[in-house]
C-alpha cells in the first residue's frame, strides 16, 4: 500500500511541472528523503515516469553534491570549509567532528548513521563557523559542545529546522525595513508596513509603461552581481514575442554570500512583490524562484509565504480581480555554484545538468525552453515594490551618480561587527569596514580584503578610500559582485588563502570547458605542493600562465574569475609567496609545509599538468 501511494505522489511530481524532464530534479529530491541516497529501483522508476534513460538520470543526478547514489549514513554531516568559515575556526570544528565521529570526507561511521561532507559555504558567514546536520542549522558553536549534538542524533534525533536567529540587519534599514525583524515573513505583518500596496497600485491603474519609467529613474541595477541596469534588461525583453518566462535567481552560492537568504528568510513577500509586478511589466504569466538546497530554511519559508499569496489573490489566476494572471513557482537546486550564472541555471530548471551555454543568445532573446525570459537577484527584485510606492528619484537620491540607490553588503571574517548591512552607494570602504563595521578586532591590522567573495581581486589597506560604487571598484581592476566582503586580518598566510579559493573552484567547475576543467586542477595542485613545502620556482610563472588562459578562454564568469585572488595575492605578496616556494616554510606557520595536516576536498578528476597527482586525503586525526 505504500509503495502505490509513493508512486501516485511521484506521478503528481511528474504532472506538476511544465515537462516530464523538468521533474527530474525533484523527482531525485523525492527519493533522497528518508534513506538519504538514491536507490536503483528509484532510477528505474524515474527513468519510467519521464522516459528518459536510467543512465540519463544518473549523469544528470551525478553532477549535483547533493544527490548520492549509493547507500550512505542516516545523517549527513556538512561542514563549511570555505574562508569565511576557515577565518572563525572551521578548521578546528571539522577536525573535532571529523575525530568525535572517527571518520574524514566522504566516508560513513561503521554504524551506518553519518556521513560526513564539506559544503561550499552555507550562507552563515557573519556567524561562523558553520555546519548543518541533515536541515539543521549550527552557527558559532563551542567545540565542547559538539560531541553531546551528535550523540542527540545518534540517538535518532529527528530534523527540526529553526531559524539560526540573531538580529540580521545590524544598521538601521533604508530600503529594507522588513529585515529588521521576523514578523514579516507573515504576510499580515508585511501588509502592515504598506506591503502588496505597490502593486495594488500596479495593477487598479493598469499602466505599466508608467511604472517602467520610475524603474528606469531609479537606476536600479543588478544586486547579484552583474549591476546591469534592471531597466535595460525589462526593454529588451518586452521587445519580444510572447510568451515570457520570469525567473528569480536564489542560487546565492558565492563563500561569504548571505543577503539573499536574510530577504527569503526575513522578507519574502518583498521578494514575491517584486516578481508578480515585474511579471506584469513584461507580460511573463508563470515565473520561478530557484533556491540553493545549501537553503532549506529560506526554501520551506518561502513555500510558506507563496501559499498565503495564493490565498490572498496576489498570486494566481485573476490577481485581485484584474485580468492579470501569474503563477510562481519554487525549484530546489542540488548543489552546484556554477547554477548560479544565469544560463546554468536555466538548463538546472529545465532538469538538466548546470552546464552554462555560449552566449549570444542572450536569454532576454533565448532563455527557458527556448523562450524570452528576464532573470533578476532577490535583492534586485525586493526592491522593485519600494521603488513604485516610493518614487525612481528617491531611490536613485539615496546613491550617487556612479551608482544609484543603496546595497546590502555581507561583512564576514576578522571584523568586529560582522553581519548584514544597507548602506548607500558611494560610502567609502574605509567607513564600511573602520567604523560602520568596527574595524578589526584584537588589537590586529588589516592586510586585505575580498569585495566579492572568492571572484574579484582583492583591495588592500591603500584601498580603503575608494567609494563604494561599481566604477570606482572596477577602476582599480576589482569588482563589488555581490558585496560580500570578507575581510583579513595580519595572521592570514595568503598562501593558504590562494589553496583554499582553489580548492574551492576545482570543486565547483563544471568541466564543460578545458581552460576551467584542466586550469582549476592544475591551478590546486600547484598550490597543494606549495602549501605542503614541495613548491618549486617555476610555480609562480606557472600559475601566472595557467591563470591567464582561464581569464582569456574560459565559457563563463567561475573559468575567468578563479584565478583572480590566487593572481593579485601573488601581485601584492610576492615575497610570501616565494618565502613558501623557496625556503619551503610559511612566515605565518599557517600551511603544513610537509606535515601533511591541509584539508582538501575529494577530486572530480585526476588530469593536470602533474598527471596523476596523489592528492591529499583528510582522514580522521
Amino acid at each position: 500500500m505504500k509503495k502505490q501511494s509513493d508512486n501516485l505522489l511521484l506521478e503528481e511530481i511528474v504532472h506538476s511541472w511544465e515537462n516530464p524532464q523538468q521533474a527530474i530534479l525533484p523527482l531525485l529530491h523525492h527519493c533522497m528523503e528518508g534513506k538519504n541516497y538514491i536507490s536503483d529501483a528509484d532510477v528505474a522508476r524515474i527513468s519510467q515516469l519521464t522516459g528518459l534513460s536510467t543512465s540519463d538520470i544518473i549523469g544528470i543526478g551525478t553532477f549535483y553534491q547533493h544527490f548520492v547514489f549509493h547507500p550512505v549514513g542516516k545523517n549527513s554531516v556538512r561542514v563549511c570549509l570555505t574562508n569565511p568559515c576557515l577565518f572563525k575556526g572551521g578548521n578546528q570544528l571539522f577536525k573535532t567532528i571529523s575525530k568525535t565521529l572517527g571518520i574524514g570526507l566522504e566516508e560513513t561511521t561503521p554504524d551506518g548513521l553519518f556521513t560526513l561532507y564539506p559544503a561550499q559555504c552555507l550562507g552563515q558567514c557573519s556567524a561562523a563557523p558553520s555546519f548543518m546536520i541533515n536541515e539543521d542549522v549550527y552557527v558559532d558553536i563551542p567545540l565542547e559542545k559538539i560531541p553531546g549534538i551528535l550523540e542527540e542524533y545518534r540517538k535518532g534525533k529527528v530534523c527540526q529546522p529553526v531559524y539560526p536567529g540573531g538580529k540580521p540587519l545590524v544598521n538601521k534599514p533604508i530600503v529594507f525595513e522588513g529585515l529588521v525583524s521576523r514578523e514579516t515573513i507573515y504576510l499580515g505583518e508585511y501588509r502592515k508596513k504598506g506591503g502588496y500596496q505597490a502593486l495594488e497600485n500596479l495593477l487598479k491603474e493598469g499602466n505599466p509603461e508608467k511604472a517602467l519609467v520610475e524603474i528606469e529613474r531609479s537606476g536600479l541595477a543588478g544586486r547579484g552581481g552583474g549591476a546591469f541596469p534592471m531597466f535595460k534588461k525589462l526593454q529588451a525583453l518586452r521587445k519580444n514575442p510572447l510568451p515570457h518566462y520570469l525567473i528569480c535567481n536564489a542560487d546565492e552560492g558565492e563563500p561569504g554570500t548571505f543577503k539573499d537568504r536574510y530577504i527569503m528568510e526575513r522578507d519574502p513577500h518583498s521578494l514575491i512583490e517584486g516578481m508578480v509586478i515585474t511579471a506584469n511589466l513584461i507580460g511573463a504569466t508563470k515565473g520561478y524562484i530557484y533556491v540553493r538546497a545549501e537553503y532549506p530554511h529560506s526554501f520551506r519559508i518561502l513555500e510558506k509565504a507563496l501559499q498565503e499569496a495564493q490565498m490572498a489573490g496576489f498570486l494566481g489566476e485573476g490577481i485581485l480581480g484584474s485580468e492579470f494572471s501569474f503563477q510562481l513557482f519554487l525549484y530546489r537546486g542540488a548543489g552546484a555554484y556554477i547554477c548560479g550564472e544565469e544560463t546554468s541555471l536555466i538548463n538546472s530548471l529545465e532538469g538538466k545538468r548546470g552546464l552554462p551555454r555560449n552566449k549570444p543568445p542572450h536569454i532576454s532573446d533565448v532563455g527557458l525552453w527556448g523562450k524570452p525570459t528576464e532573470m533578476q537577484n532577490v535583492e534586485t527584485l525586493a526592491n522593485v515594490p519600494s521603488i513604485l510606492l516610493k518614487g525612481g528619484e528617491w531611490y536613485a537620491g539615496l546613491g550617487n551618480k556612479k551608482s544609484p540607490g543603496t546595497k546590502l553588503f555581507c561583512l564576514s571574517g576578522h571584523i568586529e561587527k560582522p553581519g548584514l548591512y544597507e548602506v548607500h552607494l558611494g560610502m567609502s570602504l574605509r567607513e564600511l569596514i573602520m567604523e560602520t563595521g568596527g574595524g578589526i578586532p584584537n588589537g590586529r591590522s588589516l592586510k586585505a580584503l575580498l569585495p566579492a567573495g572568492s571572484a574579484s581581486k582583492m583591495l588592500l589597506p591603500r584601498h580603503l578610500d575608494l567609494s563604494l560604487d561599481y566604477p570606482s571598484i572596477a577602476e582599480v581592476g576589482a569588482f563589488l559582485g555581490s558585496a560580500s566582503v570578507i575581510v583579513m586580518d595580519d595572521s592570514v598566510c595568503m598562501v593558504d588563502l590562494s589553496f583554499w579559493i582553489a580548492a574551492f573552484s576545482h570543486h565547483e567547475s563544471c568541466g564543460q570547458c578545458t581552460p576551467c576543467r584542466d586550469g582549476t586542477e592544475d591551478v590546486y595542485e600547484i598550490l597543494v605542493k606549495i602549501v605542503s613545502g614541495e613548491g618549486k620556482p617555476g610555480y609562480l610563472d606557472l600559475i601566472k600562465s595557467i591563470g591567464g588562459y582561464m581569464r582569456e578562454a574560459s565559457i563563463c564568469g567561475l573559468g575567468t574569475t578563479a584565478p583572480n585572488i590566487p593572481l593579485s595575492s601573488i601581485e601584492y605578496f610576492e615575497e610570501e609567496w616565494k618565502e613558501h616556494i623557496l625556503h619551503h616554510n610559511c612566515p605565518l606557520g599557517v600551511c603544513p609545509m610537509g606535515k601533511r595536516e591541509a584539508f582538501v576536498f575529494p577530486p572530480r578528476r585526476s588530469r593536470g599538468v602533474f598527471g596523476d597527482f596523489p592528492l591529499l586525503n583528510i582522514s580522521a586525526p
